[in-house]
């Protein structure tokens, strides 16, 4: 299906995604992808899928799907090293004019597309899409309360301050250069978009519960290393408004 917004999408689009043992979901996630955006008339694309030194069989069926569809790009990482070097290596490999920042679990419809599309004919260079979330109360709990701590830092007012999906411009994203290790990468590239100067803008879109849940010690624990994480973002700016710390001048749209 497509969507009107998408004819804002001129130039090429890259779709940037790490991969940890998603074998039962890969394939169907994938092709997906392929058959939504082989649908598109407007733009060039290209898929980047990042292989975290998978134990399972992902990295086998993203390279027989490679074989069938040319866009499809998997690079592979010899070792696990987390979802942020993993998505730091999809998206350095991205060529796009724009490049959508997506989880390979299937929890974000490739759909959302259309809707943050539309949001650059109003001179976005940043898209975030807001989660109607569907995860537990304690993660929903831990999502807002750091949220809203990072929007306090940076005296913004984001809805959706920890969303992995976005869409941003290629020349913008593939300059920053993410610190975090484990899931917090998508809470520092908002706030490292923020430190550049750029604005973002947010849609409503959809999100779907993962197939498998986690356990009670991993939520526990990865709740901890978010509050240490938020910490270094108060930290952080703290040091950016003291000139202690500088980051690169501000984008603008040439």
């Amino acid at each position: 299906m497509t969507g009107a917004g998408l004819s804002s999408l001129v130039g090429s689009l890259s779709l940037a995604a790490p991969a940890y043992n998603e074998a039962h979901t890969i394939e169907l996630v994938v092709r997906d992808w392929v058959a939504y955006l082989q649908a598109q008339q407007t733009f060039r694309w290209e898929i980047v899928v990042c292989n975290d030194g998978s134990r399972d069989e992902t990295g086998a069926i993203l390279d027989r799907l490679a074989a069938e569809c040319p866009a499809l790009r998997p690079i592979s990482h010899a070792v696990n090293q987390g979802a942020a070097a993993a998505l730091t290596t999809a998206i350095r490999n991205t060529r796009g004019e724009w490049v959508l920042l997506i989880d390979s679990d299937g929890q974000f419809p490739i759909e959302s597309l259309s809707r943050m599309a539309a949001e650059l004919t109003r001179g976005a260079l940043a898209v975030s899409g807001e989660r109607t979330k569907k995860d537990s109360y304690f993660a929903r709990f831990g999502s807002w309360a750091s949220g809203a701590v990072c929007n306090l830092a940076h005296g913004t007012s984001l809805k959706d301050f920890n969303s992995a999906l976005k869409l941003v411009r290629g020349d913008v994203i593939r300059t920053l250069t993410l610190e975090a290790r484990g899931l917090n990468y998508s809470t520092e590239i908002t706030s490292k978009l923020l430190e550049r100067g750029v604005e973002i803008h947010e849609v409503a879109i959809e999100h779907l519960s993962r197939p498998d849940g986690k356990s009670s010690r991993k939520l526990v624990r990865d709740a901890g290393h978010r509050a240490l994480f938020v910490l270094y973002v108060l930290i952080r700016q703290y040091l950016l408004r003291s000139h202690v710390l500088v980051v690169p001048s501000v984008v603008t749209r040439c």
